[in-house]
Order: C-alpha cells, then sequence, then structure tokens
C-alpha cells in the first residue's frame, strides 16, 4: 500500500501517541466542545415539551384568550441543557467538594469557571444571541455561567418566535397569562435549549402566617418572640460572645415586591440590632409595593438579619405581574455571586410545578452549590397536603419545591410545647427578649392546613447522603431537613411592617414593637425558619472562613453521630383532614405523618443546637497506625495499633475494618472492637505459611519488558518499511529498533541478583484501616513485608 506523502508526519505523530499513550496529554480546552456547527434556521422546529403550566394543559385554568400583542414580557430567556458528560461531571464535582477526603473539598468556582465547565460554547452562544435579536427580541443578557440568555420583547414577538399563543387565564380568582402549548424552536437547538422561561406570569407563593394581636395592657400574658429570644431558645448567644454575628459575610434574600425601608429600620432599632440597611437589587422589573408579599420580605429581611446581626444582607426583588418574580430574583442573584446564603421563603407543589422548570431551577440550585452557596426553603404551611389550601384537603400527599430539591436544605415548622415548666422572664431585657432557655417542640400542627410541610418527592429520588435513624426507605428525597419554630399563635415571631387591618395613619413599631395603635404584628409559618436558619449559616461561614455549599451532606452525617447539635421532634404530626375517597386519604379522613426518634417527614432531623452545631460542624476524627511499617514472617502474625483522635467536639461510636492489598497474598487481617470518640484498638496482621502463585517468569539478566513498547516499536517499524523512500526506512527502522532495546533497559533496575528475586518469597504491600461514624469515614494504611 502506497501512503501520500502528506500522511507520513501524521503517521508518524500517531505512531509516538501511541508508545507515550500513558503519559498525560493537555488538551488545552477552555470551555464545553461546540454543539451547534450550522446557522440557527427556522424552517424546521421541534416542540419544547414541559414548558407549558400543568393548569393549563390539564384544563384547571380558565382560559380567557389572547392578551394584547403588544404587551411587554419583559423578562424571557432561553436555559441552556448540559450535556451528559456536563451533568456527570457535575455530579462528581458536587459530591468531591463535600468529601472530606478529596482535594476538592471545598474547592468552590466562579460563575466563569462555571462557564468554561459547564457552560455553553461561546460559538454557539452567538449563534443563538443572533437569533434571538434576528426576531426582535432586545435587551440581551448572558448570565456568567453561560448557562442561559435573557432577553424581552412583546407578546406578538414572543408568539411568532416560539410558535405558542399567550392567552390570559383565571385560576383560584387570580388572572395571569401563560403560553397556551409548548414552545416550538429551531431544530439546530434540540438538545441544547432546556426551557423558556418567561412565557408566562404564574408564581410562586409565600409560606407565611400572620396574626395581629390588638390590645393595649402592659402585660397581656402572651409571648412573642424577638430576635433576642430566638437566640436564646435556639443558644446563639455563646456565639455572639465568641465575636460570631454575621460580620463579613452575605445573605441573600429573595422577594417580588418593594418594601418601606423604614419598616426594616424599625425593627433594628426595637430588637437592639446595630442600623445596617440591606441593600436593594432589581432582578426585573419594579414591582413596587404587592400586598402580601411585601409581609414575606419584610419577615425574610427583618429575621435573617436578626439573627447574623452584622451580615450584609442583599434583597433582590422582581416585578411578579409581567414576569417570573420570586423565579427572576433567584436567577439573578445565583448569577450574582455576591452571597454565601440565599434564602427563599416562596415555593409551589411539586405537581404545579412544570417539568421545564424543575428542570431549569434544580440546574440553577446545583450550580449556586458548586459555586459554595448555601440554599434554604421553606417547606410550605399546608401540612402534608402541599397542593391544597382549603379546610380538608382532596389533592393527596405533595411536598413542596424548591424545598424538595436535593441542592436545598428544606425547613419546616415546629411549636413551642412548655407543659409545666417556666421558660420566660417577666420582665423584657434591653433587646426586648425575655426567653430563658431552649423550650421544649413538637410538630407544628394548627388545624385547618397550617402545619409543617413535609412528605417525600414525586421529582427528586433519594440523594446519597439522606439516610440515618427514621429515613424512610422510599427511594424518595425526603422533606424537611430540619424545622424551626413556626406557630404565629404560640409563640409567633414580632415583625414591623404596615397591618393588614389597620388604616394608613398607623405607624409601625414606634414603641418597641408596638405600632402607634399599640398593636403588635406577629408572624409564623415554615417562612420564619428559611430567613432564621440562613442567619445561623452565616454564623457557620464566619466561623470557618469561607463559604460551605450545600450543607446537607455534612447534616446527615452529624445527626449521625452527635448527641447535642440536634433537638430531636418526637412528639405530633402533620397529619390533616382530607376528603375520604381522594387520593392517599385514610378511611378515617386523615393523611400525613408523625414525629419519630430521629428523623422524621414532619420536622426532618429536628431543630438546631447552634452553639453545638456550629462547633461540631467541622468536627471529625483522625486514624493513625503505629508503626507505619510491620514485618512479619510466613507463619505468623504481627500487631500495630490505630489511634483515634478526636477533633474539635466531635463525639461518636466508632466501628473499624480492614483489607489487605493484592500484591501481598495469603495474608489476612482483623480489627475488632469499638471506640467511642477517641481511643486505641489492635490491627493484627498475619501472614500463612506459604505464600500464594509464584511470580511471573522472567529471563536471567532481563528486566521486566512491557508488551506494549515491543507492540507499539514494531507496528513503528512495519509502517515504516511501507514507505516510498526505502532508504530512509532502513534508518527509521533501525531508529525503532534501538527504541524497543531502550524500552528492554528502561523497564526494570540492574540485571544483578535477578535469579535470586525470581525464586524470593519477600512481599510488600499495604493494610488499609476504615474507621466509620454514622457517614464519616476515615483511612489509613501500613506497609507490611512479608518474608
Amino acid at each position: 500500500m502506497k501512503l501520500p506523502q502528506t500522511n507520513v508526519v501524521n503517521i508518524l505523530m500517531l505512531a509516538i501517541l501511541v508508545i507515550g499513550g500513558n503519559a498525560p496529554v493537555a488538551l488545552g480546552a477552555s470551555q464545553a466542545p461546540r454543539r451547534l456547527h450550522s446557522d440557527i434556521d427556522d424552517s424546521q422546529t421541534f416542540v419544547l415539551k414541559g414548558n407549558t403550566r400543568p393548569v393549563v394543559e390539564l384544563g384547571v385554568a380558565q382560559d380567557q384568550g389572547e392578551i394584547s400583542a403588544s404587551q411587554t414580557l419583559p423578562r424571557m430567556a432561553i436555559h441552556f441543557a448540559m450535556t451528559a458528560a456536563q451533568q456527570a461531571d457535575l455530579a462528581q464535582l458536587l459530591a468531591q467538594q463535600q468529601d472530606r477526603r478529596s482535594a476538592q473539598f471545598h474547592k468552590f468556582l466562579t460563575p466563569e469557571g462555571y462557564a468554561a465547565r459547564f457552560g455553553i460554547n461561546t460559538a454557539d452562544l452567538q449563534k443563538i444571541t443572533l437569533w434571538l435579536e434576528n426576531n426582535g427580541f432586545s435587551n440581551l443578557q448572558v448570565a456568567r455561567s453561560r448557562s442561559w440568555v435573557s432577553f424581552s420583547g412583546t407578546t406578538a414577538q414572543a408568539q411568532a418566535a416560539f410558535h405558542t399563543a399567550i392567552h390570559s387565564y383565571v385560576v383560584k380568582g387570580e388572572t395571569h397569562f401563560a403560553n397556551a402549548r409548548d414552545p416550538q424552536l429551531p431544530k439546530a437547538l434540540q438538545g441544547v435549549a432546556q426551557s423558556v422561561r418567561g412565557l408566562d406570569n404564574f408564581r410562586m407563593r409565600g409560606h407565611v402566617r400572620s396574626l395581629e394581636p390588638r390590645f393595649t395592657s402592659s402585660i397581656s400574658g402572651n409571648n412573642f418572640l424577638a430576635p433576642d429570644d430566638w437566640a436564646t431558645i435556639y443558644d446563639v448567644k455563646p456565639l455572639y460572645g465568641a465575636g460570631l454575628d454575621g460580620t463579613g459575610v452575605t445573605i441573600a434574600v429573595v422577594g417580588q415586591s418593594d418594601v418601606a425601608m423604614t419598616d426594616i429600620e424599625a425593627f433594628r432599632s426595637a430588637a437592639g440590632l446595630p442600623a445596617k440597611d440591606p441593600t436593594v437589587i432589581l432582578a426585573g422589573a419594579d414591582p413596587g409595593i404587592v400586598a402580601g408579599d411585601e409581609g414575606e420580605s419584610d419577615l425574610d429581611l427583618e429575621w435573617s438579619g436578626g439573627i447574623a446581626k452584622n451580615a450584609n444582607i442583599l434583597f433582590y426583588t422582581a416585578d411578579a405581574k409581567t414576569g417570573n418574580g420570586v423565579f427572576d430574583s433567584i436567577a439573578f442573584a445565583i448569577n450574582d455571586d455576591k452571597a454565601a446564603v440565599l434564602s427563599i421563603s416562596y415555593g409551589l407543589c411539586e405537581i404545579d410545578t412544570s417539568s421545564a422548570e424543575f428542570n431549569t431551577a434544580n440546574t440553577l440550585f446545583a450550580q449556586a452549590n458548586v459555586l459554595g452557596m448555601t440554599i434554604v426553603a421553606a417547606a410550605g404551611d399546608e401540612g402534608a397536603a402541599d397542593c391544597d389550601s382549603g379546610v380538608v384537603a382532596s389533592g393527596g400527599l405533595s411536598v413542596d419545591f424548591p424545598a424538595s430539591s436535593q441542592y436545598v436544605t428544606g425547613v419546616g415548622g415546629t411549636r413551642f410545647n412548655e407543659g409545666s415548666g417556666s421558660y420566660w422572664n417577666t420582665a423584657n431585657n434591653s433587646g426586648n427578649g425575655s426567653a430563658i432557655s431552649y423550650i421544649p417542640e413538637i410538630v407544628w400542627n394548627e388545624g385547618t392546613q397550617s402545619a409543617s410541610g413535609g412528605g417525600a418527592s414525586i421529582l427528586v429520588s433519594k440523594p446519597s447522603w439522606q439516610s440515618g435513624t427514621g429515613v424512610p426507605n422510599d427511594n424518595a428525597r425526603d422533606v424537611p431537613d430540619l424545622a424551626f419554630t413556626a406557630s404565629a399563635n404560640h409563640d409567633g415571631l414580632l415583625v414591623c411592617q404596615p397591618p393588614k387591618s389597620a388604616t394608613p395613619s398607623v405607624l409601625t413599631c414606634v414603641n418597641g414593637f408596638r405600632n402607634s395603635d399599640s398593636g403588635l404584628n406577629v408572624i409564623g409559618g415554615t417562612s420564619a425558619g428559611a430567613p432564621t436558619l440562613a442567619g445561623l449559616i452565616a454564623l457557620l461561614v464566619q466561623k470557618t472562613g469561607g463559604r460551605v455549599g450545600n450543607i446537607n451532606p455534612n447534616l446527615y452525617s452529624l445527626a449521625a453521630i452527635s448527641t447535642n447539635a440536634f433537638h430531636d421532634i418526637t412528639s405530633g404530626s402533620n397529619i390533616v383532614t382530607c376528603q375520604v375517597g381522594s387520593k392517599n386519604c385514610s378511611a378515617s379522613g386523615q393523611m400525613g405523618y408523625s414525629s419519630g426518634v430521629g428523623y422524621d417527614q414532619a420536622t426532618g432531623l429536628g431543630s438546631l443546637d447552634a452553639l453545638n452545631w456550629v462547633q461540631e460542624w467541622s468536627g471529625d476524627y483522625q486514624v493513625t497506625i503505629a508503626p507505619a511499617t510491620l514485618t512479619v514472617v510466613r507463619g505468623a502474625s504481627g500487631t500495630a495499633t490505630a489511634t483515634i483522635t478526636a477533633q474539635s467536639k466531635f463525639s461518636g461510636t466508632i466501628t473499624f475494618a480492614c483489607s489487605v492489598a493484592s500484591p501481598l497474598t495469603n495474608v489476612t487481617c482483623s480489627i475488632p472492637g469499638t471506640v467511642n470518640t477517641s481511643g486505641t484498638t489492635t490491627l493484627t496482621i498475619t501472614a500463612a505459611s506459604t505464600a500464594g502463585s509464584p511470580l511471573p517468569h522472567r529471563f536471567r539478566g532481563m528486566p521486566s519488558l512491557s508488551p506494549w513498547w515491543l507492540l507499539s516499536t514494531l507496528t513503528l517499524a512495519a509502517l515504516i518499511f511501507t514507505l516510498r523512500k526505502q532508504r530512509h526506512a532502513f534508518a527509521l527502522s533501525a531508529v525503532a529498533f534501538l527504541l524497543a532495546i531502550g524500552a528492554v533497559s528502561c523497564g526494570g533496575g540492574s540485571s544483578s541478583g535477578s535469579s535470586a528475586a525470581a525464586v524470593s518469597t519477600s512481599e510488600t504491600g499495604t493494610v488499609k484501616v476504615t474507621a466509620t461514624s454514622g457517614q464519616l469515614v476515615n483511612t489509613a494504611t501500613i506497609s507490611v513485608t512479608v518474608q
């Protein structure tokens, strides 16, 4: 066979790559490969499934006809899907970032680093933005992560570009607009586009319960919580004493209403907190003051800063009438990447969430975790029936998203249960607090579907880290993870906001927490748990010196070994009344979950003792083996000592296992017993009187030879002999032969004593000891020589 002259160099380069196949090759790839290899053509389209609201698709919403073609849609976006390889890489990185044994532990990415590894190729992005511009869209903004591009346009432009009608709909008395069917996109974007956001204005709902006690007496006999009370009950005050108050840490709060800054300032003054206004960042069109949503945001801003007293609070807000409200705020906050913690008090019943919205949001949450951002979300206030809001449930068991995301820490609700105990002082201190100590808790459940959300997700499978006592074997992500006080009645959180039932002339928090009409504004619901936990996490971030990302893996690991970081809630349930005969409803007309020892689907792992939780967070243990090397004679045993050293305030029972590496034959090990917190145990290594199979035969005087090198060099020689210029072939073949001889020479060490080595029964290898406590695993090795 004759080869063209131009291929000679290529063949030689290929042969060199084959010969050096074990050497690392730097590919120099700074971003994902291109996926669009031609311009985007509108003539061929595909249906982007899962982009229609379930209430529209199922005919629940009442169709009112098309909306005005000239109506502006100010915040649409195309989100991009990752390739299968990128998804696998992301999952692996997320696991490594939370694995103390990994070199990637807490090595979080920047948005630009995320873009290079998981974002779309810039050449593809240019084609997509050009297509959007050609369809008349404007105000294009590309995410720093290159995972989405936002744009604005009219209804007419959106309908033409995405081949779908946009109608007005009425659901439960509220008017919304939405696309009537799934959008169609150019065929070139199939597999690249994940979702189109902004074609509807259905939005997440808040999880807040309000109570407005109106009284004028100075001593009412009622107790309501100021931040000082919460800090006492959940053991935060010792952290303040140690200088942990959130200084230098940023918390992001998301909403869909403006707030009156005077309310936030009045709250901080009444609570004895230093003056520190949150920073408002518009993530879309300015929503103005929105009734209901304003109270939600007041709670989130006041209480996240009430626990992390000196943290920086960023408030991201966007209009929910012309855009996606909280969803826009979430996407903007993650793209901004300024906060270590993101607090979300909004959510949707899982079956009300379209598949595209779920996939897009979950991808955003995974991105946030990779950046080191911790996300907390309220688990819902409808008990085990998150899709219902009436007195009697009929929609079956359900949980709330995004609390059900594996990248989010879901927060349920508890209620104080003082019994005959005395937990309150008769007078308030300077921070308007009167609590004395931790107050026992039960599940928050006040009937009429005011109860802690919880149950099993139908969208998310069981994460590997969600295990332990009480965790159901249901192959589903269970909600919530933690729970905190949520009852507005017993005892609600004080807030400063305009009371719903009062006239506009009533001023908020003019006398401590009392309004100008002497009333108080008190709030409950699982919305109370999300911002307070966000404040606690800010203290944790300050303590550890950096972001911590998804706290769930370590949360469950710690729960398996700690005896004092969690308050286990073992009384009560989130059971609700349901319509007999409806989905999941029992014959007695009830459905839901009871609390119990360990994890339960009403309060998760329970509430936190903040001091112990923060101190034990990085708590771990080390296992060491002495001596580091050991010689064992065949037919005998040797011993070494394995020592467990506790770090920080680690406490727990440690069990052991050992394994022998393959170079050692007919060698066994044993390491019985357990260690409580710290101590020692004995590792025994036994070598049988005879070794295993003899070692492969070697030529005397010759080191081991790599068959791969011989095959590669002989192949190279054969290729060269086929070349047209035979005078060069001989010289090159000689070089190839010398390469083979060099491979033989470099394949082993000196040949002296090789005969003795061939018959020696001496072996050297390692024995690994694995020390396990709950989900914490540590290992150590010892080098063993058997003679």
